[in-house]
């Protein structure tokens, strides 16, 4: 398949504005997130497509000390209310408004979160996608393995996605909730191998496209507002809630992130969900969703899942990208 070039139309600087440290690396990549074709990166740069309205951008992002160099390029006529949108949601998928000396305190207090926080001090959590993207990610993570998130993730972004060009990378960028709202659960169970997904899928997909992400963030209970969609319970609604609207309190665990913190705060090899989640909220009231995040990260920092992306290989993802079966 042969990607659509988007053209370099701006370039933003973005300070960094929250207190405490700051770590670009891995504010940016997270060693437990599976590949998707959405993002790429080395150690000195990284690679994202977002939908912006109705344009299609991919950005290029590094850092110099706290200012964070967004280099933006797009399908379309790119106006300032474009520029402003993607500049909020760059600030806001990557928190660099975010204060993180409360919780950087707190956590030098805890023996089990010393060493994450020697490795990883500073970093931000990532969440580039959208309330919709977000729940469909935690959609497909539901009770499956990394292998098997991955192959749905692909099929979907395969079929219903845009492949883009620019800076010398290739990506995927995603579909919005009408490009998608009208697929048949048939088509997304035989074709696209979403299983019993492909029942709820069409209702994320209905539910997006008449709230905003404007709406949805003014919501007083967001957890409570996304499980009125069919299929969605707790564990879907704590990481639209942890990741797109950045609750440093809401944590989203699953059997693989269960076992982590049962080892690391219990020294079990696993717990019950309540018992992890209020161990989590004893030691780190207010910054329970932060202080997972560093505990999982790190535990696969020796063994990304998705790994940093050599200066030599990017001819090879992009082939990859661009050979794939549709």
């Amino acid at each position: 398949m042969t990607p659509r070039t988007l053209d370099h139309t701006d370039t933003l600087e973005l300070p960094v504005t929250g207190d405490g440290p700051f770590d670009a690396l891995h504010t940016f990549w997270k060693p437990s997130h599976y590949a998707t074709g959405l993002e790429a990166h080395t150690e000195q740069r990284s690679w994202r497509t977002f939908r912006v309205g109705d344009l299609v951008t991919g950005v290029r992002l590094r850092a110099e000390d706290r200012t964070v160099i967004a280099d933006v390029h797009t399908d379309g006529d790119y106006k300032p209310a474009h520029r402003e949108h993607l500049r909020r949601r760059i600030v806001a998928s990557y928190g660099l408004d975010e204060d993180q000396a409360a919780f950087t305190e707190l956590a030098a207090r805890v023996p089990a979160m010393r060493e994450a926080l020697t490795v990883l001090g500073g970093m931000r959590q990532s969440c580039p996608e959208d309330h919709f993207e977000i729940a469909v990610i935690a959609l497909l993570l539901q009770n499956v393995t990394i292998a098997r998130t991955t192959q749905m993730t692909r099929n979907l972004l395969v079929h219903y996605g845009r492949l883009v060009h620019f800076d010398g990378i290739t990506l995927r960028a995603w579909f919005t909730p009408d490009e998608i709202a009208q697929v048949p659960p048939e088509t997304l169970k035989e074709r696209d191998r979403l299983g019993f997904r492909a029942k709820s899928l069409p209702h994320y997909a209905a539910f997006f496209r008449d709230h905003s992400t404007e709406e949805l963030r003014a919501s007083d209970d967001l957890m409570a507002a996304v499980q009125e969609i069919k299929g969605v319970g707790p564990y879907t609604a704590a990481v639209i809630a942890s990741h797109a609207s950045r609750d440093p309190a809401a944590f989203g665990i699953d059997v693989w992130n269960r076992k982590i913190l049962a080892r690391r705060l219990l020294d079990t090899d696993d717990a019950a969900p309540d018992t992890v989640m209020t161990r989590l909220h004893t030691l780190f009231p207010g910054h329970a969703g932060t202080a997972g995040l560093y505990l999982v990260e790190n535990e696969f920092l020796q063994a990304p899942v998705a790994p940093l992306l050599a200066p030599d290989s990017v001819e090879a993802w992009n082939h990859a990208l661009e050979h794939a079966e549709p």
